[in-house]
């Protein structure tokens, strides 16, 4: 059985039905932050089980609702999500040994994926930005989200454009 994670992040209070539609299909979302207003969150929780966190951006009444911080568990895999990956790696220094195989960061707008901890015995941790699916940069201004496919536990990870 496969569980399908979307990850998305800095949407700045806009969504469109092309995101929507990518979230529609999945088993969990995650927003990692600059989530920019209410209505993003409520259209993402009708489609599937939503984990947010707060973002630099997210100061009105949503964002004092929204944690730093996050952790979730989709199809076996453990996750943490927070907005800066700064943040991430002071509140966790070995994720692997905490169980977690998955963290998720937004803020610079530049999808990454990374896979670190490669000790025998236990799997990478994968460290994913999805990039931002409705604020891209203006360098590249492809928009993007994280699909995070998971087989027994496993992460099977990776960015996605969209045209």
């Amino acid at each position: 059985m496969e569980t399908h994670i979307v990850i998305i992040s800095d949407t700045h209070g806009r969504i469109d039905r092309a995101v929507l539609a990518v979230c529609a299909g999945a088993d969990h979302i995650i927003h990692a932050g600059d989530v920019g207003g209410r209505a993003v969150l409520d259209e993402l929780a009708r489609l599937a089980p939503l984990t947010a966190v707060r973002g630099n951006r997210d100061r009105d009444a949503l964002g004092a609702e929204l944690p730093d911080e996050a952790a979730g568990e989709a199809g076996g895999l453990r996750f943490v999500v927070a907005h800066k990956r700064r943040d991430l790696k002071a509140a966790h220094p070995d994720p692997g040994a905490e169980g977690i195989g998955l963290l998720v960061y937004g803020h610079t707008h530049q999808p990454e994926l990374r896979f670190r901890g490669h000790v025998p015995g236990r799997v990478p941790v994968a460290w994913l930005n999805p990039g931002s699916c409705m604020a891209p940069l203006g360098h590249d201004p492809r928009r993007s989200y994280g699909l995070v496919v998971v087989r027994d536990g496993e992460p099977d990870a990776r960015i996605v454009f969209l045209p």
